[in-house]
């Protein structure tokens, strides 16, 4: 197709493209993943399943459900040497450039 849209023609599919890309992040599939109500509700569930694997002595259930992210990926531990590796952090905590 060639581009002979006038410029009018233009500024009015682009402004359809962002309204519909506005109305699908309002009310499309993951509009309701991000809500407060929603996620308070997931912590809350979280907890109690721990409390629960606490009262049945599950130890090493909480431990792997407490570094697995809710996708079932294992979460790295977060360190002060991991944390260098990866900013390329010195031994003395200044970062450099690498140059």
């Amino acid at each position: 197709m060639g581009d002979n849209k006038s410029e009018i023609a233009r500024f009015r599919e682009q402004q359809a493209l962002e309204e519909q890309a506005a109305w699908l992040g309002l009310y499309g599939l993951a509009s309701g993943t991000a809500r407060h109500d929603v996620i308070r509700k997931r912590i809350g569930q979280g907890a109690e399943r721990i409390v629960q694997l606490l009262e049945e002595d599950k130890y090493q259930d909480i431990q792997k459900l407490m570094t697995t992210d809710p996708w079932g990926r294992e979460v790295r531990r977060v360190t002060r040497q991991s944390l260098r590796d990866n900013t390329k952090e010195g031994p003395n905590g200044q970062a450099h450039s690498g140059r």
